[in-house]
């Protein structure tokens, strides 16, 4: 897993760059899918990020289940449902065939489009979150990070 900034502590590890596809569906980076002992068809988690900004965290639900998510998972009794958590969307769903498909309101609750590029990133222990690119290099540009910009553009994309 790539750093965006070989040799600089704390810099964010990636996994790739995920492209949502016309059939709404995100392919997982396969060492992401592997970190978070996904399976074809796993159950997942996915989570509003920063309110108002486009994307969302994915979790393993085998592993939220155990932590602090726990309390709000034993609430979700449908798949595919948005439901809404301290003004967060949150939705239980599940792979397809190693893939993650999303449906319309998922999109719009998460605030994406077709075709958007989404870093995938490692968050936490149990979170990979995904985000727009082009917010990432925004982000870094405030901070300086120039390199790590660079290095976006040779990320394998999904």
């Amino acid at each position: 897993m790539p750093s965006l900034s070989p040799g600089t502590a704390g810099a964010k590890e990636v996994y790739g760059i995920s492209v949502i596809r016309d059939d709404l569906s995100i392919t997982i980076p396969p060492k992401a899918f592997t970190r978070y002992e996904l399976t074809p068809d796993s159950f997942v988690l996915l989570i509003t990020g920063r309110r108002g900004e486009p994307g969302f965290g994915l979790q393993n639900k085998k592993h939220s289940e155990k932590s602090v998510f726990a309390k709000h998972i034993n609430q979700m009794d449908a798949l595919n449902k948005i439901y809404l958590f301290q003004k967060k969307a949150w939705v239980l769903t599940r792979l397809k065939d190693s893939k993650l498909f999303l449906s319309d309101a998922m999109m719009k609750a998460f605030h994406l489009e077709i075709g958007i590029k989404l870093m995938v990133v490692k968050s936490t222990t149990i979170t990979m979150s995904y985000s727009p690119i082009e917010m990432w290099k925004s982000k870094l540009a405030q901070h300086g990070f120039y390199e790590a910009i660079k290095n976006i553009d040779s990320l394998e994309e999904f």
